[in-house]
């Protein structure tokens, strides 16, 4: 057979799904016309197709080696190492490459991709810069490039790297979820409405749930009516039901654990799956309430979702205080979510709801008889495996349940573990961070993503009718402290007013000791950050809504008795903190009680809150009739 007829036999083998058939057509051809490097190459992609990794290499190195200066062997090759687990050799192998062809836009994402495989975040940065200089209006090159940027923290750089995308974009989920993130960094004020309309009217297609569980975190800082929340919660529960099914996992994982344990041990048996057993301020707050668990009447579990280099000595803490201790975090969802079923709980506490790192996939597999979520953030999962959403009937009220796919679940104290009053340490003077002596001090020591117009609104009036307040905040770096000057200027806050503390890990309390009193953010309220600063002493001006992110700091005020602090309406809230700002007797008055609240060991004892946690888990399980008999 003539060459031509070969390729023209291996050609249509190829394109009929004979990879088999192909590879011997192409390997005739080499045979015949050994210094032809295209036949090399495509007798490698033919091996590399039929899944013989050692031919497809040794193909790709004598097409290099006919070809020297060219790109796409070594390209090819980069695909097959990578594949094959060797990320080290498919990382030289896409640098060869690039340094063959600098234009060769999938070789720099690739080599990116490898870099990124590796934990080398910063070296995948300029590959994929150099892509995006290549093409700049590829939305998968932007959107790695995006989240390499994120995960190094240069939120700056992401935000003007959106910037210079956008105008070439489409209405896609992705352009939608970066709008929404953007939209309080941005300059315009009035982004953020834009932003959210966009959010809730885009119809997002089976395999993006991921992104449309970021925006479920999202709008929980934006002003969106409960029924539009309700919405996206249930178009977020049928995309995870169709993915499920479509991967044909649809049958829960407990339908095979319904049957009660036939063993003597009759306590209960909890889970709780978190990514923060470790030193992080939820593992911080939650580390004496697992280690108060009664151990005659409950099994505890934990389900890591942190890597192994994540834990520390707090981790060994919450893995000697219950009787298993699971790393789930390099298994992927269904992996994940049969472990802990092999755990055969009477009940799974998701920690994470849709914070960083959440794995919601694991939770909609439903792997235990009963799935509640707890904390994490002010939101709802919004998923129908979810029996019972924790809170408390300050936070929830009961008409809250209409809107959300969670029953709630009420504790009978704060749904927020509280720490007691410590009078913070002084750190700095006001002279150091320059404010004057006789300034009234307002903190704020929260991101720009809690910075709405709304909140800003109130709070330029707070200024307004006191003129001796002034702003303090603490953003922990450069790139934080940029965002919210330019989100102040945006929104007419005079920066001249704003001061700033800094941010030192180990002596966060100690900015507590400049502060007279602390302006609650809105609609997305403050929890820990509430907490903290009540710990401290300083009162917290808090304005109530309706959904459970708007009550966070409410419920805490009012479990502390401290109601006088929570206001009804915006009018209410700016009156109040104007008061606190220009009578210092009543502020004074108002310190006092804040520390006395808190010096209450009832609010704050850890076994307090364990004992209302393990009463309402008790009251789940008698409702769903999944009590041990």
């Amino acid at each position: 057979m003539t060459l031509s007829a070969l390729l023209i036999e291996a050609t249509t083998l190829a394109a009929a799904g004979d990879r088999t058939g192909s590879r011997a057509a192409y390997r005739e051809a080499v045979r015949l016309a050994p210094e032809r490097a295209d036949l090399w190459h495509n007798l490698g992609v033919m091996c590399a197709a039929d899944g013989a990794r050692d031919e497809a290499l040794a193909a790709f190195a004598q097409a290099t080696r006919h070809r020297g200066t060219w790109a796409e062997p070594w390209h090819a090759r980069g695909h097959v190492l990578f594949a094959a687990g060797d990320v080290d050799g498919a990382l030289a192998a896409f640098g060869e490459a690039v340094a063959r062809d600098p234009s060769h836009v999938a070789a720099h994402v690739n080599l990116a991709l490898a870099f990124e495989r590796l934990g080398r975040y910063a070296a995948a940065v300029p590959p994929l810069e150099r892509a995006r200089q290549l093409a700049p209006g590829n939305e998968s090159i932007w959107w790695i490039l995006r989240g390499v940027l994120l995960r190094l923290r240069r939120d700056e750089d992401a935000l003007a790297d959106f910037q210079r995308f956008a105008p070439l974009a489409g209405a896609s989920a992705r352009v939608v979820v970066a709008t929404l993130a953007s939209a309080r960094g941005d300059a315009d004020p009035d982004m953020e409405a834009r932003a959210l309309a966009a959010a809730c009217a885009h119809k997002f297609a089976v395999g993006e749930s991921a992104l449309l569980a970021e925006v479920l975190a999202l709008v929980q800082y934006f002003d969106i009516e409960p029924g539009a929340l309700r919405d996206l919660y249930r178009a977020y529960d049928a995309l995870m039901r169709a993915e499920l099914d479509a991967a044909r996992e649809g049958t829960p994982l407990v339908a095979a654990l319904a049957r009660r344990r036939d063993t003597a041990d009759r306590r209960i048996r909890i889970g709780y799956l978190s990514a923060d057993f470790r030193a992080h301020v939820m593992g911080e707050l939650l580390a004496p309430v697992v280690q108060a668990h009664d151990r005659g009447q409950f099994d505890v579990r934990l389900y890591s979702l942190a890597p192994a280099q994540n834990e520390d000595a707090l981790t060994e803490a919450f893995r000697a205080a219950v009787a298993g201790f699971t790393r789930v975090a390099d298994l992927d969802d269904a992996l994940a979510a049969r472990a802990i079923a092999a755990d055969d709980l009477d009940l799974l506490v998701d920690l994470m709801s849709h914070s960083a790192f959440a794995r919601p996939g694991i939770v909609a597999r439903k792997p235990a008889r009963l799935i509640a979520t707890h904390l994490g953030h002010h939101g709802c999962l919004g998923l129908s495996a979810v029996d019972y959403k924790v809170t408390d009937a300050i936070a929830d009220p009961p008409g809250n349940a209409a809107f959300q796919l969670e029953a709630l679940l009420p504790l009978s104290v704060c749904t927020l573990p509280l720490r007691p009053y410590r009078a913070p340490a002084p750190r700095w003077s006001r002279a150091d961070v320059g404010i004057a002596q006789d300034a009234v001090v307002l903190e704020a020591f929260v991101g720009v993503q809690k910075l709405s117009s709304r909140c800003l609104d109130l709070w330029n009036r707070v200024l307004r009718q006191a003129p001796r307040a002034v702003l303090l905040v603490s953003p922990p770096r450069d790139d934080d402290r940029t965002a919210l000057i330019r989100r102040f200027a945006a929104c007419g806050v005079p920066v001249e007013r704003v001061h700033v503390v800094p941010y030192e890990r180990e002596a966060l309390d100690a900015r507590h000791a400049l502060a007279d009193a602390a302006l609650d953010t809105l609609p997305y309220t403050g929890g820990d950050t509430t907490a903290a600063a009540l710990a401290a002493g300083v009162p917290v001006v808090t304005r109530a809504g309706v959904r459970h992110a708007e009550r966070m700091s409410a419920s805490i005020l009012r479990h502390a008795g401290l109601p006088q602090l929570v206001a009804a309406d915006d009018d209410a809230y700016v009156a109040l903190a104007v008061r606190l700002a220009a009578d210092s007797a009543y502020r004074e008055t108002q310190r006092a009680a804040v520390r006395s609240a808190f010096a209450l060991s009832s609010l704050t004892r850890p076994a307090v809150y364990t004992r209302a946690l393990e009463t309402a888990y008790l009251r789940a399980l008698t409702e769903k009739k999944l009590l041990p008999h």
